[in-house]
């Protein structure tokens, strides 16, 4: 019997041991310890610099992601293989032909990945046709596959793997909605690189524009554009162009540079000087253009326009227009895309007080000239090109710039280009963490990509209050995603999905989006939640309208409304403003508590989207509480009367949440990824401004000024004024 029950317990324990997965391998097939991971990439992909500099850098990634594995190139008895195509029937380039009638070209690169166990290894094979598609098939793995978060050019998230996290057998395909995706940075504002592109001797100046294109690269992105300001030193600074050009080529980047005709304001660079009388239009054409093309760029863009709500200097002098598409497609074959804007002549908009502005090509044709070059279809701010309310520069939406896209994408390159923040006074400047701009943009890359059109270029003015997440998330929705033969869905939310996969935390984040849609967009609370535009409180006719402001003015309220209009503000505007700062605080505060409940490396993006959110909950206190303060003053008309004390009382809360305020943006200046001196300070530099595009910011400028507006019953321009008009406007342009 003792024999016999030792017997059955051996049997037993080859039984168990049998049913153990072998040493090398988990229960789900991978490796129990990842010792090894090679690039297999043949000759042809090393001796490209686009694929070349990608796996040098993707392998530097993987060494930091999979700390416990040897990682190597070509190294054929790796535990892990990533095998590149032999592309030698390929060895494309940036610089081929720019096509038929101005269509800029750019090699196929969508990519398949497929992965299968050979030999007890894992094998990730890719095809591809071009360095571009191995590129960016290298970063799409290691992002979109492997956890590696490229979120922000100074940040990115890498993950800590032991094992290898994916299944030994999947297929993986990407696609490119756009031919040509990527970025504008506005640099007429002050904002993360402006300096660092237009003056090589910024400390870093070349680190951080690298640091940018690099970013690009690494979400798939191939298309960057940047607006040169007219003060540079044109001597040093075309040789500084030169190496940012060259750098991005040899990463696959195409990369342009967009200017004036004769733009007065902002300090845009002018290819002519309007005024100057003793050199011909042609002439200052011949010589700018001679200058700017010492560095190779890929394509230009060129604002036809004097500035907003100015004439366009392309019609007015059609054939001045004519000479210089001509000159930069035919002498220097290279594309040229046409800026448009979003403003509109008075006989479109039915509105006799507008004066002429360009309006929109007619259907029966182009002029001849711009038969040649491609288009940009401009929309801004957090409103999709489709939605029945959008209140930008005085127009009822921006449907109109749909069916210009329409029309344009039947006859020329046409290209969408949407802002991802605006700046001046709308969003990161006040500030204000707008979470529409995903729902805008995402909508309108569908709306886009139905349409065909060839290209999208983000038209991006900062990334710090959480505006690196609108310009993620676009990038990453650039692509399309196909798995094991299913697509992988998208939606407004999903970049957060990946940051926060938590359901919980998830539908915390989605109520915010809708929150916000609800109030800011349908409700219109944009309008006070924005602080007013440079303008607006100017008399006629220098108020034109360009962000969405309130349907009466602070000082009709005071001194002509009626008592049952004040009312009307009362139980309106400032009651929403209330009912959303009541409803987005309690979403602020689980958010926190999700947050604290969730020790991750994460924990520290969640914290700062979660202040975003926070500041627009006191933005929205503070903004109905000066509007009680302005009712309540009401009460007395004169100027030499004392203020009401239920005024004081409104003013005085409005000050206490207006310092609750300023200590988040103390714990936010903490994390910026620039230099707080650079991005929020005062400062000499190229822009009309003088100063960080969030120096408005770091003192709360504008919450405070609408406190003293109330308090001294000012609300003149003049008032407290921030904007140097001379500058901004920049009149003297004309001539020097």
């Amino acid at each position: 019997m003792r024999l016999c029950s030792r017997l059955c317990a051996a049997l037993c324990l080859v039984a168990a041991l049998h049913c153990l997965p072998p040493r090398h391998a988990t229960a789900a097939g991978a490796p129990a310890q990842l010792r090894s991971i090679s690039v297999i990439a043949p000759r042809s992909v090393l001796e490209n610099t686009i694929s070349r500099v990608t796996i040098d850098d993707v392998l530097r990634l993987l060494r930091q992601g999979f700390p416990a594995a040897h990682v190597a190139l070509n190294n054929p008895a790796a535990q892990v293989k990533i095998i590149l195509p032999d592309l030698v029937k390929t060895r494309s380039s940036l610089n081929a032909p720019f096509g038929v009638r101005g269509r800029l070209n750019y090699p196929n690169h969508d990519y398949q990945w497929s992965s299968f166990s050979q030999n007890k290894r894992t094998v990730l094979q890719l095809r591809t046709s071009s360095p571009q598609g191995a590129s960016f098939a290298l970063y799409g793995l290691l992002q979109e596959k492997l956890g590696y978060k490229f979120h922000h050019p100074k940040r990115t998230l890498i993950p800590r793997h032991t094992r290898w996290p994916l299944p030994a057998r999947f297929r993986w395909e990407a696609a490119p909605r756009f031919v040509k995706k990527g970025f504008h940075l506005h640099t007429l504002h002050p904002m993360e690189l402006t300096e660092q592109l237009h003056n090589p001797a910024y400390p870093g100046a070349d680190v951080d524009v690298k640091e940018y294109i690099d970013w690009l690269v690494r979400n798939q992105q191939n298309t960057f554009q940047f607006y040169l300001l007219r003060d540079i030193d044109r001597a040093r600074w075309i040789m500084h162009a030169r190496q940012i050009v060259d750098y991005a080529h040899k990463r696959g980047i195409l990369v342009g540079v967009e200017f004036s005709l004769s733009t007065i304001q902002q300090k845009a660079f002018q290819a002519v000087k309007l005024l100057r009388i003793f050199s011909s239009y042609r002439r200052q054409i011949d010589r700018t253009l001679a200058w700017l093309f010492q560095a190779k760029w890929d394509f230009v863009t060129v604002d036809f326009t004097i500035g907003e709500y100015l004439p366009d200097m392309g019609k007015l002098r059609a054939g001045v227009k004519d000479y210089l598409i001509g000159e930069v497609t035919g002498r220097y074959h290279t594309t040229l895309m046409e800026a448009t804007h979003v403003i509109r002549s008075a006989q479109e908009r039915g509105d006799a007080t507008m004066r002429y502005v360009a309006a929109p090509f007619p259907a029966a044709g182009l002029p001849d000239g711009a038969a040649n070059c491609g288009v940009l279809i401009h929309t801004v701010m957090c409103y999709s090109v489709t939605e029945p309310k959008a209140p930008v520069y005085g127009n009822v939406n921006q449907r109109f710039m749909l069916e210009r896209a329409r029309e344009e994408n039947l006859r020329r390159e046409t290209w969408y280009w949407p802002e991802s923040s605006y700046w001046v006074a709308f969003d990161n400047s006040v500030p204000l963490f707008l979470l529409p701009y995903l729902d805008a943009r995402w909508n309108d890359m569908q709306t886009m990509g139905k349409l065909g059109v060839a290209g999208h270029l983000t038209f991006s003015s900062g990334w710090e209050w959480g505006y690196w997440l609108i310009d993620w998330s676009i990038a990453r929705w650039s692509w399309e995603y196909t798995d094991n033969g299913m697509i992988q869905i998208t939606e407004p939310s999903s970049v957060l999905k990946d940051l926060f996969p938590e359901r919980s935390t998830l539908n915390l984040w989605r109520e915010a989006l809708r929150l916000q849609n609800h109030y800011l967009k349908e409700k219109e609370l944009l309008k006070f939640m924005a602080v007013l535009d440079p303008f607006s409180e100017l008399p006629p006719p220098f108020n034109d309208p360009f962000q969405p402001r309130p349907d009466f003015s602070y000082a009709w309220l005071l001194h002509d409304a009626s008592n049952a209009e004040a009312e009307r503000v009362l139980r309106g505007p400032v009651a929403d403003l209330n009912d959303y700062a009541e409803k987005m605080g309690l979403i602020v505060d689980r958010l926190a508590q999700e947050i604290k409940n969730d020790p991750t490396a994460l924990q520290s993006l969640a914290w700062e989207l979660n202040r975003g959110l926070e500041v627009t909950v006191l933005r929205a206190q503070h903004r109905a509480l000066t509007l009680k303060a302005l009712v309540a003053l009401r009460k007395c008309r004169q100027r030499w009367e004392p203020i009401p004390q239920e005024t004081e009382k409104h003013l005085k809360e409005a000050t206490l949440v207006r310092r609750r305020a300023l200590a988040l943006v103390r714990e936010q200046e903490q994390i910026y990824r620039y230099s707080v001196q650079l991005i929020a300070r005062q400062r000499k530099d190229f822009t009309a401004y003088h100063f960080g595009y969030l120096y408005p910011v770091s003192n709360l400028f504008f919450w405070e000024r609408e406190e003293e507006q109330v308090r001294n019953r000012r609300f003149d321009a003049f008032y407290r004024k921030l904007w140097n008009f001379r500058r901004t406007i920049g009149v003297e342009s004309l001539l020097f």
